[in-house]
């Protein structure tokens, strides 16, 4: 039997401290859990970061979080996330969904 495959979850956020802790805790629920979780966020003035590090610290996955320097937009900050990932699959995660 083969090994399950390294699956990278990308999220790009900004400005999503009503929701994302919600989907943060649906993603740790999950049955297979992630390889990693790579956060890029684009610059939020709420407490996104903070709920992210807070998540990052009792994940039972790795979790890594980078800050953009300049505002990219919903398009390329994903792209920049992808960057990041190290997993042989990666699935696009937005900040206020639920899994």
């Amino acid at each position: 039997m083969s090994a399950p495959a390294r699956i990278s979850i990308a999220m790009a956020t900004y400005n999503g401290a009503r929701y994302i802790r919600e989907q943060l805790d649906s993603l740790a629920a999950q049955t297979l859990t992630p390889y990693e979780l790579v956060v890029t966020d684009d610059g939020s003035t709420d407490a996104t970061l903070e709920i992210v590090r807070d998540f990052a610290r009792e994940s039972p996955f790795p979790v890594r979080v980078y800050c953009n320097e300049n505002r990219l937009g919903f398009a390329d900050n994903f792209l920049r996330a992808t960057s990041f990932c190290e997993g042989e699959l990666i699935a696009f995660c937005d900040q206020d969904d639920i899994w």
